[in-house]
C-alpha cells in the first residue's frame, strides 16, 4: 500500500498515454470539464487563463498595482520570478476535483485502478526539447476528435480539448482587435477573421526546423553558472515554443493565440508547455542545488504587481497566489516541487526509478536536493537527454576526408553567436532570425537558430520608448543570449561546404554567409537603421567531450571573439553599412 509521505510523478504526455491509460482517460475527461466550466467561475479554465495576461483583471481579491489594472496581467516575463510564479500557477491548473470525479464514476473491477489513477494523477508535460530524439509534435495535439476510455467501462469519441479551446462568450472588455471576434483559439490561422482555421501543418513543420534548435538553446540553459542567468536562458527557449505552436511570427501569417503573451493561457498547450519549464528548472534545482535567484533589478519588466525598474528577489510575493499560512507564496516558499505534492521522472529521490514506482505511481518522500547520488543521476540525465547536439554529429563523423573535427583527447572547436541588446529600445517582442546564405541576399539561407524575447504588447520598446525620451542607455536592462553553431557548421562539413571547425576555414565561410533578420512581433522586419540596440558576435572556444556518455561537455573558460565576421553589418560588433 503507499504510505501518505509518497509523492506523485507528473509524468510527459506521450508516456501517460501510452503507458497510464486511466491517468490518460481522466485527463482528457478532466480537461474538458474545466474547459466548459462557466467563465464566471473564478476557478474555470478561462478565469484561470485570465490571470496570465487579458482581459487583465484582478483574481482571486489579490491586489494589484492601482495604476496598472486594467493594463497589466499577473505574469513576469524577462525577469528571475518568470520561473518561480508558474510553479503556482500550474498547480491551480491541476485538475484535481475533476480528475477525483471521473474516478467516483468507475464501476467493477475499475474502481481500484481510476482511484489509484486519480490519488497520483498529476498534470503532464511535452517535453519539446529533446531535438530530433524527441520526436515531432504528438498527431493526438491536432485532432478534432479523440477516443477516450471513461472509467464507465464505455468508449467513445469525444471532442479533444488539446485541440483548441472554445470560448463560451467573449468579454465585452479587455479583448483587442481580431481576439474579440475570434471564438475558439487558434494555431498558425489562415486569415484574421472571425471565420478563420487553424493550419496544423505549420505547426508540425515549424517544430521540425526548430527542434534541433531549441534542444541546444536548453543545452546552453543547463551550462548557466546562476539560477538567474538559467532562468533567462530557458525563457528564450520558452518563448520560441510559444512562437512554434501560435505562429504569425514570420509575416506570412496570421497570428494563433499562443504567440501573444497576453492571450497564450488560453491555447490547450499552454500548460503542457510549461510544465516542462517547470521540470527543466527543477532539473537545475536538483543539480546545482546551493544555486537559486539573486536579486536583479527588472527594469520595464514590470506588471499589475511589479513597478517596472523594482528589484525582485526570492522573497518577492507571487501575486495572486495565496499561501495557505497568509501572504502569498514566493520564490523561497515555491523551491521544491514537493511542497505542491509532485515529482518529475528525473528529480525522483536516489534509488527510486519508474519501474520502482508503488502501485499507484508515486514515490517515497525524500528532498531532490538533499543526495550527492541524486545530483550526480540529475546531471547525468541533463547530458542525456539535453546535451548538445553537436556531440553525436562528432562522435560518427570524427574526421572527414580533409581534417580530423576531433583531436585524439576528444576535443574540438566550438562556435556561438553572442547577442545582446537595449531592452528598452527594442520592441516588446522580437526574434533574431538567423541563417547561413547561398550566393545572393534572395536565396533561401539554411536556418541556424533564433533568438526570442517574448513580453506582452503593453512593454513597448523601440521607436516607442525613443518617442517618449526614454532611452536604455547602460543603466538600463541588457539582454544577453547565445545561439549555438556547431552543429550547423557540421552540416555545412557534412556536404563539403566548409572543411573543418578551425577558425582559419569557418571564419571567412561566416564572414561570407551569417546573415540575419530581426522580426518584431506583429511579423514586420526591423530596417537595419533601428537595429543599433543589438550587438552580435561570433565567439568560439575549446571544448572536450567526455567518454563517458553520462558526462557533460567540458567547455574553457577562455572565449575567442571574431568581430571581422559581422563588422559591418546591422546588428553587427562594430556598426557599419548593411
Amino acid at each position: 500500500m503507499a504510505r501518505e509521505s509518497d509523492v506523485p510523478v507528473r509524468r510527459e504526455v506521450r508516456d501517460m498515454k501510452d503507458n497510464h491509460p486511466e491517468q490518460w482517460n481522466l485527463y482528457l475527461l478532466a480537461l474538458t470539464d474545466l474547459q466548459w466550466t462557466q467563465q464566471s467561475d473564478p476557478l474555470s479554465y478561462y478565469s484561470l487563463a485570465g490571470i496570465h495576461g487579458r482581459p487583465f483583471k484582478t483574481w482571486g481579491n489579490a491586489p494589484g498595482l492601482e495604476h496598472k489594472i486594467g493594463t497589466a496581467g499577473y505574469c513576469p516575463h524577462s525577469n528571475s520570478l518568470f520561473l518561480s510564479w508558474h510553479r503556482p500557477y500550474l498547480v491551480i491548473f491541476e485538475l484535481y476535483r475533476n480528475a477525483q470525479y471521473w474516478a467516483s464514476t468507475a464501476i467493477g473491477d475499475q474502481r481500484d485502478r481510476y482511484a489509484a489513477a486519480a490519488r497520483s494523477f498529476r498534470m503532464p508535460y511535452w517535453d519539446w526539447a529533446r531535438g530530433e530524439e524527441g520526436g515531432a509534435v504528438p498527431e493526438f495535439f491536432t485532432t478534432e476528435q479523440i477516443s477516450v476510455s471513461r472509467p464507465n467501462g464505455s468508449t467513445s469519441s469525444m471532442w479533444n480539448p488539446l485541440y483548441t479551446y472554445r470560448f463560451s462568450a467573449l468579454p465585452p472588455d479587455g479583448f483587442n482587435d481580431k481576439w474579440a471576434i475570434t471564438q475558439t483559439t487558434l494555431r498558425w490561422p489562415d486569415s484574421d477573421a472571425s471565420t478563420a482555421v487553424s493550419r496544423q501543418n505549420e505547426m508540425f513543420k515549424s517544430f521540425e526546423e526548430q527542434r534541433r534548435g531549441l534542444r541546444d538553446h536548453v543545452d546552453v540553459a543547463f551550462r548557466q553558472t546562476s539560477m538567474n542567468a538559467f532562468a533567462d536562458t530557458i525563457e528564450e527557449a520558452h518563448g520560441w515554443i510559444h512562437g512554434v505552436i501560435g505562429g504569425g511570427w514570420d509575416g506570412k501569417s496570421s497570428t494563433g493565440h499562443m504567440w501573444p503573451l497576453e492571450y497564450s493561457a488560453f491555447e490547450p498547450l499552454f500548460m503542457l508547455h510549461h510544465a516542462n519549464v517547470d521540470r527543466l528548472f527543477a532539473m537545475y534545482q536538483s543539480a546545482n542545488p546551493a544555486l537559486y535567484f539573486t536579486p536583479e533589478a527588472i527594469g520595464h519588466n514590470g506588471n499589475v504587481f511589479l513597478e517596472d525598474d523594482q528589484t525582485v528577489d526570492a522573497d518577492t510575493p507571487l501575486l495572486p497566489f495565496r499561501h495557505p499560512t497568509g501572504g502569498f507564496w514566493t520564490a523561497n516558499s515555491v523551491r521544491s516541487t514537493e511542497t505542491f505534492g509532485y515529482v518529475y521522472p528525473e528529480t525522483m529521490s536516489a534509488g527510486n526509478d519508474s519501474e520502482s514506482e508503488n502501485e499507484e505511481g508515486k514515490v517515497a518522500n525524500s528532498s531532490p536536493f538533499s543526495s550527492l547520488s541524486q545530483k550526480s543521476k540529475v546531471k547525468a540525465d541533463i547530458a542525456r537527454l539535453y546535451g548538445s547536439s553537436a556531440r553525436a554529429k562528432l562522435i560518427s563523423h570524427a574526421a572527414t576526408a580533409g581534417a580530423r573535427l576531433l583531436g585524439l583527447d576528444g576535443g574540438f572547436t566550438d562556435w556561438t553567436i553572442a547577442i545582446n541588446g537595449k531592452a528598452r529600445e527594442l520592441p516588446s517582442t522580437f526574434v533574431v532570425r538567423f541563417e547561413l546564405g547561398k550566393d545572393s541576399k534572395d536565396d533561401g539561407g539554411v536556418d541556424v537558430g533564433s533568438w526570442v524575447r517574448a513580453m506582452p504588447e503593453m512593454h513597448r520598446g523601440g521607436s516607442k520608448q525613443k518617442e517618449q525620451g526614454i532611452e536604455g542607455g547602460s543603466g538600463g536592462k541588457v539582454y544577453e543570449g547565445n545561439i549555438g553553431l556547431t552543429s550547423s557548421l557540421l552540416d555545412q562539413i557534412g556536404t563539403g561546404m566548409l572543411r573543418s571547425l578551425e577558425p582559419t576555414d569557418v571564419v571567412p565561410y561566416l564572414k561570407a554567409k551569417l546573415r540575419w533578420n530581426v522580426i518584431g512581433g506583429n511579423g514586420t522586419s526591423l530596417p537595419p537603421k533601428e537595429l543599433s540596440a543589438l550587438i552580435i558576435e561570433v565567439v568560439s572556444t575549446t571544448a572536450r567531450i567526455p567518454s563517458d556518455k553520462s558526462e557533460p561537455i567540458e567547455y574553457d573558460d577562455k572565449v575567442i571573439a571574431y568581430p571581422e565576421v559581422t563588422v559591418g553589418k546591422a546588428g553587427g560588433l562594430i556598426m557599419g553599412l548593411n
